[in-house]
């Protein structure tokens, strides 16, 4: 059974030293087709940089897999830059929160992608691309 993710979009009004400026947070909430899940939460700052962003495995299918999510950068030039896997290194039913979910790119940052993965043994990862997340100051 396939389900598809939740999206969520909220814009916020952020006061700093420099002033006002406007944020927009994205965040999607996915299960993939096997049952695991994961929750991306990136905050958009402007056209080429997120910040501030989480990513939260949970391993719900209990069957011993290693479970983990991949994210990809898809940059104003048309490059896509990975920007690496994040493993659940818990156990049954438990969550792994990363925190380090940030990525800036000159030529303007598009969006960026979550696959959701489990290792398969003696052969790649078996991957769901499950969500896109789009830039809402890139304008595509």
């Amino acid at each position: 059974m396939r389900r598809a993710g939740l999206v969520a979009v909220a814009t916020a009004l952020t006061l700093g030293a420099a002033g006002q400026s406007w944020a927009t947070t994205s965040t999607g909430d996915v299960a993939a087709g096997w049952g695991d899940r994961a929750r991306l939460r990136v905050t958009w700052v402007d056209r080429t940089s997120f910040e501030g962003g989480s990513l939260a495995v949970t391993d719900r299918t209990c069957d011993g897999r290693s479970f983990y999510a991949t994210l990809t950068l898809h940059t104003g030039s048309g490059a896509v830059r990975s920007l690496g896997e994040r493993h659940h290194t818990g156990s049954c039913g438990t969550r792994t929160v990363h925190g380090d979910i940030a990525a800036t790119d000159a030529s303007g940052v598009r969006g960026i992608t979550m696959a959701l993965c489990r290792a398969t043994a003696g052969a790649p990862g078996q991957c769901e691309t499950r969500y896109l997340a789009a830039n809402p100051y890139h304008g595509l």
